[in-house]
């Protein structure tokens, strides 16, 4: 994680999948600073319903892409389908689509979701909760201020990654076993840090 282009936070996780990290990733976070970051932009791979949930309990704002996000702002027979989530219409139990039709509400699976009837005969599942959390997310991201909390970060974390790979030759981690990857992890930012102070404070003098 960065801030004013210095890298404030990092950890290392055995996770395969990115979603299950961003819990203990901003923990970690305010394990460190005594309070959690107010915009945690992440990208795709962190967001969803156990991450909304989380972050919302912890005033946390929601700019982190989900899956689906790419196309639900982008695709356009996605978002012109009269039955495409974001744009269905609650009247009672049931949803009614852009086209006016019902979907008949029918019951709450396993996990959580509800499953409703359209008129085709198929079955198509909603989280409410979920659709409100990505509208917000949605909403968020094409202000003006998500606009410039995801350029910055695009900007400082690709810009991160070239100075390590190029001025410091870091290409690959030499250790193994977490904790020693964390280490050395944390030695390289270390470096990172102190040599973009030292850059600032010589064009500062100079």
């Amino acid at each position: 994680m960065y801030r004013d282009e210095y890298i404030c936070h990092l950890d290392i996780f055995s996770e395969r999948s990115d979603y299950k990290t961003l819990i203990p990733f901003l923990e970690g976070y305010k394990d460190r600073y005594g309070y959690y970051p107010t915009y945690p932009v992440a990208d795709a791979g962190y967001g969803g319903l156990m991450n909304y949930r989380y972050l919302k309990f912890n005033d946390m704002k929601l700019y982190q892409k989900y899956g689906m996000y790419s196309k639900d702002t982008h695709d356009k027979k996605r978002i012109n389908d009269p039955y495409f989530t974001h744009k269905l219409i609650k009247n009672g139990d049931d949803y009614v689509g852009t086209n006016g039709d019902r979907l008949k509400y029918l019951y709450k699976n396993n996990r959580g979701n509800d499953v409703y009837l359209l008129p085709s005969g198929k079955r198509k599942e909603i989280n409410e909760e979920n659709i409100g959390y990505q509208k917000e997310v949605i909403k968020n991201l094409s202000s003006p201020l998500g606009i410039e909390l995801r350029m910055q970060r695009s900007i400082q974390v690709e810009g991160a990654f070239g100075v390590l790979k190029t001025a410091f030759g870091f290409r690959r981690f030499r250790r193994r076993h977490t904790q020693n990857v964390r280490l050395e992890l944390f030695l390289v930012a270390i470096g990172y840090n102190l040599s973009k102070y030292h850059n600032k404070r010589y064009r500062i003098t100079h």
